[in-house]
């Protein structure tokens, strides 16, 4: 206890005597550094044959005077060395000395006591004068004779008795240095190895072999950081396959079904800087005219922020399902996610809403990143626009509604910061100038191959870093196709007005002069036929036009209601034979082919519908 509690020096070594369980032990013990204490006992039997080893040697053949003797015994009495050790581990009134009032107080004799020693052995007993000292556990007994004392009642018996006693104490305090030293020295080897333990170093093995406690100890140790290691070996396993599936959860949670449509398309990825991470991204169709779809970065790492994404990515969705403006759904869900929040954890969102139609998106920034809007011009730029404050870190906030136009082909890159913040062996960041320069320089890639193209280009800048953030990325694509359509009357003298509006709406997608030209050379083709083989009586041709700006896609659909009739089902005809051998007919249709990329027919809902799709 006072080792642990500091009290006293690092190193303490008490006294020879009685354990608590009736032993008599010696104990020495060393604080360590981590505060805990180590301790080791020596018992009787250790100890006395460490003094068998050196003390016997030193006190054999040694007398006080001529005849007298020197005896040691333990606090019990019990003789533990004598000259002839004829008498070890026997009471000392075996050989006649009855302990004293002095001795059982375990103090050093104040005066000359006198006693009849007796010798069984050699079967005699002699009346004797002896002194004794007590230290460290053990009665040092001088004995001699008192005939042989009365010869010498001056102070040279004195002298020399006494000189016995303090050179025989000398010597066991020497020993008992030694022994301290010993254990001591061992204690810090013990020490040394723990404390790379403790450092994480489960390889290092303790062998400490000094004496059987010891050996035991190290042992102790070994198989205790064996144990660990394997517990430690089992858990790893056991997380890394939880983990595992808490990914599969989480990954399944993504919607990965992307949309193409004409009128625009999504296309997201995210990867997590470890098994499961807090980014994530969304899209969901609110009603036939809106799309929402979100960015979103939950502070934090591991199976905490995953949790913590799943339960704002459904709060959100709920919101937004449930048909409030996007302010309000970013309003609402703070409220939400500030409610027992009691780990701290917050969220960045971006998110916006769509109205198909008329191109107009909504949005609201939650203390995220900008993103990038790539307009008309061609170029991405960063949209600048106030953030507000992030989801659940304060109650009561509320967020800022904004509003843009989007146009045909435009495009917004939505992402998280571990892509920005993505950082090399040398501590750069990715940045955002970098990301921009990129974006730029690839700006009319495909989703599909951008996306990946852009982590390829942020693993190469990071290098052998490990990745330090979730890297989550969204792409939308905006190409609502522009479409006119307008009805004629399927009769020759509507033929003008028909070229009139194909040059004029081709005229506005910048065509060239030549395409514009054949175009029109096809349409009048089928506007001809219609109007003089689809209607028994006057009817009616509906002409369409679609411009697919992303694709530079020109879609041509006529309609009419006349009979059925499949220009494409007739057989091209060979135009290498004169025009003497060719059959009659088909040479128009064979025309129209040649000059658009594509013409396809089919009957529905009473309409014979032809549809031609030119690349400008």
């Amino acid at each position: 206890t006072v080792l642990l509690n500091q009290q006293a020096e690092k190193i303490l070594v008490q006294d020879y005597g009685k354990s608590s369980s009736g032993l008599y032990r010696k104990y020495a013990g060393i604080s360590l550094s981590d505060g805990s204490a180590l301790q080791v006992g020596y018992d009787a039997n250790q100890f006395s044959d460490e003094l068998d080893k050196i003390i016997i040697a030193a006190t054999k053949n040694r007398h006080v005077g001529a005849s007298g003797f020197l005896a040691v015994c333990d606090e019990n009495f019990n003789i533990v060395i004598d000259e002839n050790n004829e008498y070890y581990n026997q009471h000392i009134s075996k050989i006649g000395i009855e302990p004293n009032k002095e001795m059982l107080s375990k103090s050093s004799a104040s005066k000359i006591y006198t006693g009849v020693i007796v010798d069984e052995v050699n079967n005699y007993a002699e009346e004797y004068l002896y002194v004794f000292s007590f230290t460290e556990g053990y009665y040092i007994i001088a004995a001699i004779p008192k005939a042989e004392a009365m010869l010498m009642r001056d102070a040279s018996m004195y002298i020399s008795v006494f000189t016995q006693v303090l050179i025989f104490a000398v010597l066991f305090i020497l020993i008992f240095y030694l022994i301290k030293k010993i254990i001591v020295n061992n204690l810090h080897r013990v020490n040394e190895n723990l404390s790379k333990i403790t450092g994480g170093n489960l390889n290092v093995e303790v062998d400490v072999r000094a004496s059987e406690e010891f050996s035991s100890l190290s042992d102790d140790i070994n198989s205790t950081v064996a144990t660990l290691k394997r517990y430690i070996a089992e858990a790893s396993a056991r997380i890394d396959k939880e983990l595992e599936y808490a990914k599969q959860i989480q990954l399944s949670a993504l919607p990965t079904n992307f949309p193409d449509d004409r009128e625009y398309s999504i296309y997201a990825s995210m990867v997590a800087a470890k098994e499961v991470g807090g980014d994530f991204y969304d899209y969901y169709k609110l009603n036939d005219n809106q799309i929402a779809f979100l960015v979103a970065d939950v502070s934090g790492k591991g199976i905490p922020s995953a949790m913590f994404m799943m339960t704002a990515k459904t709060i959100i969705k709920d919101l937004a399902e449930a048909g409030l403006e996007v302010d309000e759904i970013f309003t609402k869900a703070n409220q939400k996610l500030c409610e027992n929040n009691e780990s701290g954890m917050f969220v960045t969102a971006w998110m916006g809403v769509l109205d198909i139609a008329t191109g107009i998106l909504k949005y609201a920034n939650a203390g995220h990143n900008p993103p990038l809007v790539l307009k008309n011009n061609g170029q991405f730029e960063y949209l600048k626009s106030r953030a507000g404050f992030i989801l659940g870190g304060m109650e009561d906030i509320k967020y800022r509604i904004n509003e843009m136009q989007l146009e045909s082909g435009d495009r917004i890159f939505l992402y998280t910061d571990g892509v920005t913040e993505a950082t090399n062996d040398n501590q750069e960041l990715y940045s955002e100038e970098r990301l921009i320069k990129f974006m730029n320089s690839n700006s009319s890639t495909t989703a599909q191959l951008l996306l990946p193209k852009l982590k390829e280009n942020i693993d190469e800048f990071v290098g052998s870093a490990p990745q330090f953030d979730d890297i989550t990325m969204l792409m939308f694509d905006y190409r609502k196709e522009k479409i006119i359509t307008k009805t004629f009357l399927a009769k020759d003298s509507e033929l003008p007005n028909v070229i009139s509006m194909l040059e004029e709406e081709l005229e506005k997608y910048d065509c060239p002069i030549n395409v514009i030209n054949g175009v029109c050379v096809a349409i009048e083709e089928i506007f001809v036929n219609i109007a003089h083989y689809a209607y028994e009586e006057e009817g009616t041709c509906d002409l369409s036009i679609k411009f697919q700006e992303a694709t530079r896609q020109l879609i041509i659909q006529i309609e009419d209601k006349g009979m059925p009739f499949d220009p494409l089902a007739k057989e091209d005809p060979d135009v290498s034979l004169p025009a003497e051998k060719r059959k009659v007919g088909g040479l128009g249709i064979f025309m129209v082919k040649k000059i658009m990329d594509d013409v396809s027919y089919q009957y529905k809902n009473g309409k014979n519908i032809l549809t031609m799709m030119k690349k400008i």
